[in-house]
């Protein structure tokens, strides 16, 4: 009887203190709102501004986005609306909600404020803006199976997903120039993307994650780790000229407290609720019920166990009689496990000691301390077993991945066990080596780890294969230079960055004169070399950050960003005058030419592959005309369909 008594002083209480809640929320949006401390000025300009437009990104959620019925929401629309209940002024919403369109709009003033949008140094050319108000941390979401992906270092190589135009695509590419970038539209496409494995993961801000993955039922997917915390906060942009209004903005947000802000992003964001959950109360009464009932049935089960033990004294010392006969059996037994488990240790290693060119097995204790090396390390790193345990520590390359092989060892005692991981050591030669390698951890007969088992597999031959395979990928093979996919992508990069910072860019495409003569009378092999000293000719004439890539044969293409029509001219008067120069091979000295045809973004094409075509007509109108080089003009593509 207590227990329902208990039970349901506990409801009372659970109500009352509900009710008081509910009372609380009552009376506090019954106040009025703050009123915004404006000038005397910002009032005039207020009420001489009532039009005042504003756009938002339409594909941030739970920040600003677009619903299922077509209708903007989200954790910005309701502080704007409430800035703008509290300033007495009506924001215009400008329909566009796609981030480059909107931008662009924001930049040309067709709209006056950007909800959302990150201070960047480049961007204060455009904007005035206010303090963040929206706290945003990168994340990288992978498969949840996906074990390869811990930290952010993890990305090399890696396939990710980005959305086109967001602020962070550029830093990540920048410090990250192996990972592959995958462009997407929104953030949504970009977790279909690794949800699909299209890509192996995704960047994208923590709260739309969640906010996504909940909405669309994406399960299988995880954070697997931060990129940076609270490095994409968002401000209110307002454009250039209009810095009064910024600061009346700021004011406004200043009145909004604390409280405030939580109840906006609980109605948005899972895991922020208010102070009364009524769902989560009769949770708790029902839990406490079940809790109750079922220490009711444990009691009652205890009693029967009990009448049950005793009548099962008899039989238990039966048992143990019968135990007492097994024991002897039971260590002979013992000993014939072991000494079959010392003979398969044995002939493991023997096992190991026959693949000595490529592999080798060792053992550390708990301390991580080596207690045996296969002898086969010899053949492979040059050292004998002892050395090598003494001073493995100095062997180690400079590699940042040799920092974690004391953290698996450490994990490994613990019972984590990792994929084989890899390390870069130096042989007796002073030559470089990768190794893979797979560490078990050893347990006594009490379950008690007491180190690592390691077997190593000398990788050198397989990972120097795999990287030639990427430079292959990515670089002609005759010259080093860029090959046609890699300077595609990074013509495509420098095209949004020039379309971003409102910067031209210069495309030169280049053919050597007379280079058949040379090829055809002095044979492929000098033709080769010629090709080569071109290569860096030209190389030599560039600025680090330009780009030179061969298209075949004789022909190149050069990339100069930040650079108009009037730079890109005496960078072709300067190549010329080097290609022009002599050229001695194999003791034959003799003098070629080129014809350069350059195109300017955005002058006379919006994307790469115009730009290339209209820069092969330049420099086929330069080769006709022997001009030396020439710029794009409309009357060469006239010319090209009269040939």
């Amino acid at each position: 009887m207590h227990y329902l008594i208990s039970l349901f002083f506990s409801i009372f209480l659970l109500n009352a203190a509900a009710a008081e809640g509910f009372d609380d929320r009552v009376s506090t949006r019954n106040k009025p709102d703050p009123v915004v401390q404006l000038t005397a000025k910002e009032r005039v300009w207020l009420a001489n501004h009532k039009r005042i437009r504003i756009a938002y990104d339409g594909s941030l959620p739970p920040y600003s986005f677009v619903n299922d019925s077509g209708q903007l929401e989200g954790i910005a629309v309701d502080v704007m609306t409430t800035l703008s209940r509290r300033l007495g002024i009506k924001f215009e919403t400008y329909p566009n909600t796609t981030w480059n369109k909107l931008y662009e709009a924001a930049a040309e003033h067709k709209v006056d404020v950007v909800a959302t949008m990150v201070n960047r140094p480049d961007r204060t050319r455009w904007f005035n803006f206010t303090k963040p108000y929206l706290i945003k941390s990168l994340v990288i979401i992978a498969k949840r199976d996906n074990d390869t992906i811990k930290n952010r270092t993890d990305l090399v190589g890696k396939t990710v997903t980005m959305v086109k135009g967001y602020q962070y695509v550029d830093r990540v590419i920048e410090e990250f120039p192996s990972v592959i970038p995958y462009f997407v539209d929104s953030v949504l496409d970009g977790l279909y993307a690794v949800s699909t494995e299209k890509a192996d993961a995704a960047i994208t801000f923590m709260a739309t994650a969640s906010y996504l993955q909940t909405k669309y039922l994406l399960t299988d997917l995880k954070v697997a780790a931060f990129y940076d915390r609270n490095s994409a906060n968002e401000s209110i942009a307002v454009r250039k000229d209009w810095p009064i209004l910024a600061a009346i903005l700021q004011k406004s947000l200043d009145t909004l407290s604390k409280e405030e802000m939580q109840a906006i992003y609980a109605k948005w964001v899972p895991g922020i609720k208010s102070s009364t959950d009524y769902v989560l109360i009769w949770k708790i009464i029902a839990a406490f019920i079940i809790v109750l009932v079922s220490l009711l049935l444990w009691i009652a089960l205890v009693r029967r166990q009990n009448r049950k033990i005793k009548q099962s004294e008899t039989e238990v010392q039966a048992t143990n009689k019968i135990l007492q006969a097994l024991q002897s059996d039971l260590e002979h037994l013992v000993l014939k496990r072991t000494a079959e488990l010392n003979s398969t240790e044995h002939k493991f290693r023997s096992l190991v000691e026959n693949l000595g060119n490529e592999y080798f097995f060792y053992q550390r204790d708990y301390d991580g301390i080596f207690t045996y090396i296969s002898p086969s390390i010899n053949n492979i790193l040059g050292y004998t077993p002892d050395k090598f345990m003494t001073h493995y520590r100095e062997y180690l390359t400079e590699n940042p991945l040799n920092l974690k092989i004391d953290e698996y060892t450490k994990e490994c005692t613990q019972g984590t066990l990792h994929p084989p991981y890899q390390l870069e050591i130096y042989d007796a030669q002073k030559k470089i080596h990768w190794l893979e390698v797979k560490d078990t951890p050893v347990y006594d007969e009490y379950g008690n780890c007491i180190g690592v088992d390691g077997f190593v597999h000398d990788i050198t031959v397989r990972k120097e294969a795999d990287d030639r395979l990427i430079r292959l990928s990515y670089y002609d093979e005759l010259t080093g230079l860029a090959n046609r996919r890699l300077f595609s992508d990074r013509l495509q990069h420098a095209i949004n960055m020039a379309h971003r910072t409102k910067l031209s860019l210069s495309l030169f495409y280049l053919d050597l004169d007379r280079f058949k003569s040379v090829n055809d009378n002095m044979g492929h092999a000098v033709g080769d070399e010629v090709l080569q000293e071109a290569a860096r000719r030209l190389v030599s004439t560039l600025r680090d950050s330009d780009i030179a890539a061969r298209l075949g044969g004789d022909e190149f293409i050069l990339l100069l960003p930040e650079t108009e029509a009037e730079g890109a001219a005496p960078v072709a008067e300067k190549i010329l005058k080097k290609l022009r120069e002599p050229y001695i091979i194999r003791e034959i000295e003799f003098s070629l030419g080129a014809s350069i045809g350059i195109a300017v973004y955005p002058q006379y094409a919006d994307n790469g592959e115009k730009l290339i075509h209209l820069a092969d007509l330049a420099m086929y109108h330069a080769k006709q005309e022997q001009l030396g080089f020439a710029f794009y003009s409309d009357s060469m593509q006239q010319e090209k369909t009269l040939v």
